[in-house]
């Protein structure tokens, strides 16, 4: 009998054995991806190998570091050019395909909205924004390493105080000295090297930075449709 009752509660034992546990799909590090191990080391290798960085890097410091009309007529290459980001060419919603599109629905052509020169770069910053703010600094970080488009990726952030002359920014009523301090958010700036000099500023406009920012910071007012469509028109630099 304790035999059979041995051999009963064996077999129900084996009935009621719970089913082993499911295991989860096992993802793989991203460091595993071979793919991934390819790209991370054609980079390093293309870092190492970039023995223009150190002077790329001295350059763009040149350019922001206590700027005046001579360290910036001596950086900029002599047919620098400068421009804002955006769509120049927009389209709207009216046309085909009107049910799958929002009311706000646009589509633009990428490219500069607006181009400025050496003279222009010059203008505003030695011109405008030093008589009026002596201390103005350009905060900017950079790594040095250049993009396939040929650009390093700056960012900048700009500080002060007006306590020099009035501010006159193009198309806007002067401001006079008030004493305010002013810290600008911070603004990407696409910066190519060639050689000693800063040949090209690609600005993505932030809202705010620039020099609109700037005004209503040392506490402009906002300026009439016509005055803004002249602020507009000065280059991308608080």
């Amino acid at each position: 009998m304790a035999s059979l009752a041995s051999k009963h509660s064996i077999s129900t034992a084996s009935v009621h054995r719970p089913a082993p546990a499911l295991l989860a799909p096992r993802v793989l590090p991203q460091r595993h991806c071979p793919v991934h191990a390819r790209s991370s080391l054609a980079d390093k290798i293309k870092h190492s190998l970039d023995f223009n960085k150190k002077g790329r890097l001295e350059v763009i410091d040149k350019l922001y570091r206590n700027p005046s009309k001579a360290s910036l007529e001596a950086v900029l290459a002599d047919d620098f050019k400068m421009g804002e980001e955006g769509y120049t060419k927009k389209f709207t919603k009216a046309g085909g395909c009107g049910a799958v599109l929002a009311d706000d629905f646009k589509i633009g052509e990428e490219g500069y909205t607006k181009k400025f020169t050496k003279a222009d770069y010059i203008g505003l910053t030695a011109g405008v924004v030093l008589p009026a703010i002596p201390d103005f600094k350009w905060g900017h970080a950079c790594s040095g390493d250049v993009d396939d488009d040929g650009f390093c990726i700056v960012t900048v952030q700009a500080t002060g105080h007006h306590t020099g002359a009035p501010l006159a920014m193009p198309g806007l009523e002067p401001l006079p000295p008030s004493g305010r301090h002013f810290c600008l958010a911070e603004e990407v700036q696409k910066v190519k090297v060639v050689g000693d000099k800063v040949a090209e500023i690609q600005v993505l406009p932030n809202k705010g930075a620039g020099p609109r920012a700037l005004y209503a910071a040392l506490g402009g007012k906002a300026p009439s449709q016509a005055a803004a469509a002249a602020a507009a028109a000065a280059p991308p630099l608080p």
